[in-house]
C-alpha cells in the first residue's frame, strides 16, 4: 500500500516539500504501510525499536505501564506525527512506553538505515528529525509539569487555560474523550468530575460533550497564582 503524499504534509520530517516532492521521495523510499484495529498493540513496551513509525490516519495513544497494572497515558498522536523517533538511535533502542491503536488507524514504518540514507540525500530532512525530536521533549517536559502541578484542580485549570490558549477560544474542544483527559491527568474519572461540576458551580466554566466554555479566565489565572505563591511560601 502507498501512503497519499497528502498524508504526509502535516508529518515534520516532510515539512516544507510540495506534494509533488513527496510523491517523488516515496517512490525512491523503501517503507511499509500496516492498518491497525481499535486496541491494537503497534508497538509495545520493551520492544527493540528498528523503524520509525508515522501516523497517516487514525489516532493512537502512548502508554506508560506500572507493575501494579495500571497505566499513565503520556500522548495522544494523529495524522503525521510520529512514534519511535526518541530511542530509535539509541544504543539501547528499548521502547520505554506501549504505543496503541485509540480508533482504527494506518501506519508507515521506516528503518533506521532507510532514514540515515534519507539524512544523507537529504540534509533538511535531517533537520525536521531533529525538530521533531525537540517538540517530543516539550511534550514529555509538559507531561512531567501536569503530573508535578499540585492539586487536581490546579492541573485542570492549568490544563483548560493552556488549550484556551493552543485553540484561540474560550471556547475548547477536548482533543481526546473525558476518560483519556483523566488518564492525561493521572486522576480518576470520578474526580474529574467533581472538580469540573464545582468549577462549573464557581462560574468559572461551562462544559457539555467534549465542548467547553471557559466563562472567567480571569479567576482562573488568579487560582493558578494563588496556589503558585502558596507552593513557594512551603518552600
Amino acid at each position: 500500500m502507498k501512503p497519499d503524499p497528502a498524508q504526509l504534509h502535516n508529518c515534520l520530517i516532510f515539512r516544507g516539500k510540495s506534494t509533488e516532492e513527496i510523491g517523488a521521495l516515496l517512490q525512491k523510499m523503501r517503507y511499509t504501510v500496516s492498518s491497525f484495529h481499535k486496541k491494537a498493540i503497534i508497538m509495545a513496551e520493551g520492544d527493540t525499536v528498528e523503524r520509525l513509525g508515522i501516523v497517516l490516519s487514525g489516532r493512537v495513544e502512548v502508554q506508560k505501564n506500572h507493575p501494579t497494572g495500571s497505566s499513565v497515558t503520556i500522548a495522544h498522536l494523529s495524522e503525521g506525527q510520529t512514534v519511535g523517533e526518541a530511542v530509535l538511535f539509541r544504543r539501547e533502542n528499548i521502547a520505554p512506553a506501549t504505543v496503541t491503536a485509540s480508533v482504527p488507524c494506518s501506519m508507515m514504518f521506516i528503518s533506521k538505515q532507510e532514514l540515515l540514507h534519507l539524512f544523507t540525500l537529504d540534509t533538511d530532512m535531517l533537520t525536521r528529525f531533529l525538530e521533531n525530536l525537540s517538540e517530543r521533549l516539550v511534550l514529555v517536559n509538559r507531561k512531567i509539569q501536569i503530573l508535578s502541578a499540585g492539586p487536581l484542580r490546579r492541573r485542570i485549570v492549568d490544563f483548560l487555560l493552556e488549550q484556551a490558549e493552543l485553540q484561540a477560544s474560550d471556547l475548547i474542544r477536548l482533543p481526546f474523550s473525558r476518560k483519556e483527559w483523566a488518564e492525561h491527568l493521572n486522576t480518576a474519572r470520578p474526580s474529574l468530575s467533581r472538580e469540573m461540576g464545582y468549577l462549573r458551580d464557581q462560574g468559572w466554566l461551562w462544559f457539555k460533550g467534549s465542548e467547553i466554555t471557559l466563562l472567567d479566565r480571569v479567576r482562573m489565572n488568579d487560582y493558578i497564582r494563588s496556589v503558585n505563591d502558596t507552593a513557594g511560601g512551603r518552600s
